[in-house]
């Protein structure tokens, strides 16, 4: 009973530091979300950059696993290259270390129940505090869980009985658990990679690690070896993100387990002689069973065991990079219609960025201009139609207008699917702000694209019925409105492409966005009138016979032009809305009130 008892308090202990990580990981991408943006964007320039942006951004969210599922998806959605995306993996191995230095510093030589239980308390009654106070309450989220993740050490610290090391049983096992062999430093580090593989979370077993060794379980060149596990049972996160992606994400996932793997086994050859190298430039000495050496002196050198293989194998790998992503082309070779996607699948979001939701929105935003793409195709096939004489190219032109009107219709849902998957998640305001406005683009794109379906099935009724119907003056005046649309839809694609990033603008170009928009949007409705009025002066003069039905069908092709016009300013009204006032409801340069549209689109 009493060993059952203690695993499961050793079980408690693991979930609530668990549970910690996570908590202290979104408070973190909170507060630095936009910021992990830009650093990552560092990674494009050479693979130094890429590196340090790794090791920045895992730094920031304590996070190796996050960071790694990221920069798949990333390299999925084509924001990231091979190269540049085993750059950033190497840096995340340096800077997941850091969290074995903070479990070093704080929880071995301090009394953990001093500050562990005031952290959670401040961080939790900051929760209540005015919306206004946004930075506070990311900082007090962060902070519950920085004192979960120690009371959660404490607990498992607490948890192992102080005889626990000199239990005969535990001394025999121990005694083929050391490292003295080929065979055993193998089954050690089979061993610590097979927990990070369970536990999905090389911080925990590290923790474990630091706690079993501070107990006087396991010695020094015992830990070093799981530490090793740890590094190749990490890889496993990255590899199952890449599950579905593309051949490129699913090659920098490999490329994550080849460099620790290789790392693994070229400091596993030297292994007694690495060892000694860290206990040369970290002072005491790790042997022996007094509370100092446990409590102090022991975690200090598994931490820099830990930075110094990753920082190591990162200097001899960095110049075999090349190397590295040939490797990787040779387990998963090129083909030659590689990663070709169907219009109706996601792209940039293929990869689920449950634990980086904040990191999302950049994926998201591409995806929705992806989608805007093909009602700009929809408008140019139509322009073709239009204008051609040619009866197969005329079928073939509305065909695809068709089936770019249904490749909207899915991708929407597709799309606001998983933002709204997205919404249920951890997410700061502001990122749940820009996820509503990335869900009111889709609606308004795809209002687009009904519009546009139903022009093409207008003109394809009147070409197979009554091609006398509309007169060159009147396919030339489609001709033009439809042009204007194109236009429009191409400022408010324009506008997309900055967001949430047009935060980061001054109020003039922002504004300037919208005044171009409003008059886009003033042309469009002028030429609409102006092109009705022409035409029913032609028929009232007697320059034009055309029956009730055709002057139906002018008119509806004109309006649906016109509505397509409508949602390009609702796109850029949103943008613009939600980056500069917070969806407070008030137009975003104080003009002319965001446009509507209650009309109902067949």
């Amino acid at each position: 009973m009493n060993a059952v008892l203690l695993t499961l308090n050793l079980l408690g202990g693991l979930a609530i530091f668990l549970y910690g990580m996570k908590l202290m990981s979104d408070g973190l991408q909170k507060m630095a979300g936009v910021k992990m943006r830009q650093m990552l964007s560092i990674a494009t320039t050479n693979r130094f950059a890429a590196t340090f942006s790794g090791m920045l951004v895992t730094s920031i969210i304590q996070s190796s696993s996050a960071t790694t599922v990221m920069v798949v998806g990333f390299t999925s959605a084509g924001l990231l290259t091979l190269y540049q995306a085993l750059g950033v993996i190497f840096g995340a191995n340096i800077g997941t270390t850091m969290t074995a230095w903070i479990v070093s510093l704080f929880g071995f030589k301090m009394q953990i129940s001093l500050f562990a239980l005031p952290v959670i308390a401040i961080g939790f009654f900051s929760q209540f505090l005015p919306s206004k106070w946004v930075a506070v309450r990311r900082i007090g989220e962060a902070a519950i869980g920085f004192g979960l993740l120690f009371l959660g050490l404490d607990i498992m610290k607490n948890t192992i009985p102080a005889d626990f090391a000199q239990n005969p049983f535990v001394v025999n096992w121990l005694s083929k658990l050391t490292p003295d062999t080929a065979l055993s430093l193998i089954a050690i580090i089979l061993t610590g990679s097979i927990l990070t593989v369970i536990l999905q979370s090389s911080s925990a077993v590290m923790a474990m690690t630091l706690t079993c060794a501070a107990a006087g379980i396991i010695n020094f060149p015992t830990a070093c070896a799981l530490c090793l596990g740890e590094n190749i049972g990490t890889t496993i996160t990255a590899n199952l993100a890449s599950i579905g992606a593309s051949k490129n994400a699913r090659r920098a996932a490999v490329g994550h387990f080849l460099f620790n793997f290789l790392g693994v086994i070229w400091v596993g050859l030297i292994f007694k002689h690495f060892i000694a190298l860290v206990d040369w430039f970290i002072p005491g000495a790790p042997y022996g069973t007094n509370p100092e050496v446990l409590n102090s002196v022991l975690p200090y050198h598994i931490s820099a065991f830990h930075t110094t293989f990753n920082i190591a194998n990162t200097i001899v790998m960095l110049p075999l990079l090349k190397q590295l992503a040939k490797l990787t082309l040779i387990i998963i070779p090129k083909s030659k219609r590689e990663d070709q996607h169907s219009d109706t699948e996601l792209v940039y979001l293929a990869t689920h960025f449950n634990q980086t939701p904040e990191l999302a929105i950049v994926t998201a935003r591409k995806e929705v201009e992806r989608m805007m793409k093909f009602v700009s195709k929809l408008v140019d096939k139509l322009i073709y139609a239009i204008k051609t004489d040619d009866e197969k190219l005329f079928e073939r032109l509305i065909c695809d207008a068709k089936e770019m009107e249904h490749t909207t219709d899915v991708l929407e849902h597709k799309i606001n699917t998983y933002l709204t998957q997205m919404t249920h998640g951890n997410l700061s305001r502001h990122a749940i702000a820009q996820t509503v406005t990335l869900i009111d683009l889709t609606n308004s794109i795809e209002g687009m694209g009904d519009c546009g379906e139903k022009i093409a099935r207008i003109l394809e009724k009147f070409r197979n019925t009554d091609p006398a119907s509309f007169t060159e003056k009147d396919l030339e005046n489609m001709e033009l409105i439809a042009k204007q649309t194109k236009n429009n839809i191409k400022h408010a694609r324009l506008t997309v492409a900055q967001f949430p990033n047009i935060a980061t603008q001054d109020k003039d170009h922002a504004a300037n966005l919208f005044e171009t928009a409003v008059k886009n949007e003033e042309k469009l409705n002028a030429m609409r009138k102006e092109l009705r009025s022409e035409r029913n002066e032609r028929i009232s003069q007697g320059e034009l016979k055309a029956s009730p039905a055709s002057i139906t069908a002018y008119g509806d092709i004109l309006n649906n032009f016109e509505r397509m016009g409508d949602y390009a300013i609702r796109i850029v009204d949103s943008v613009l809305r939600t980056k500069i006032v917070g969806m407070d409801g008030r137009n975003p340069i104080g003009g002319m009130p965001a446009p509507t549209n209650n009309e109902t689109i067949v």
